[in-house]
């Protein structure tokens, strides 16, 4: 029974009971039932706004998981390029340091010719590779 059926039910209680036979009686009945059914539409408004929130819940979950997946594959993605960074031969780069900004980078001796300058990729001058 809904909390609007049991208004309904009390109101005719003291209808067909004749309980509001004197004026001050009267005004109290009228007050409760004023009371009750201003509760009920209280309630009655919560819950539609409790559905509302809880479709809206809904909907940002399944947003969420679908971030979540997106994600994932994504990370998956990532994984599969960390292939290409294990396939870096070490022995093909040499390691060298610039002598005008003293930092440290890798080339590709095999790359360059034997009297062709390497150029610094930190400060851009050129000087000559050390032979090995």
């Amino acid at each position: 029974m809904s909390a609007w059926e049991k208004i309904a039910y009390l109101r005719g209680l003291i209808d067909g009971q004749k309980q509001a036979d004197t004026p001050e009686k009267e005004k109290f009945y009228g007050a409760l039932m004023e009371t009750l059914e201003s509760l009920a539409q209280g309630m009655e408004d919560h819950e539609k706004v409790h559905l509302e929130l809880n479709d809206y819940l809904e909907q940002l979950d399944e947003d969420v998981s679908e971030l979540e997946d997106d994600f994932d594959a994504l990370l998956e993605d990532d994984d599969e390029d960390d292939d290409d960074y294990e396939e870096f031969d070490e022995e093909e780069y040499a390691s060298v340091t610039c002598p005008e900004c003293c930092k440290d980078f890798y080339y590709e001796p095999a790359a360059y010719e034997e009297d062709e300058d390497l150029l610094c990729p930190h400060c851009g001058k050129p000087f000559k590779y050390p032979e090995e």
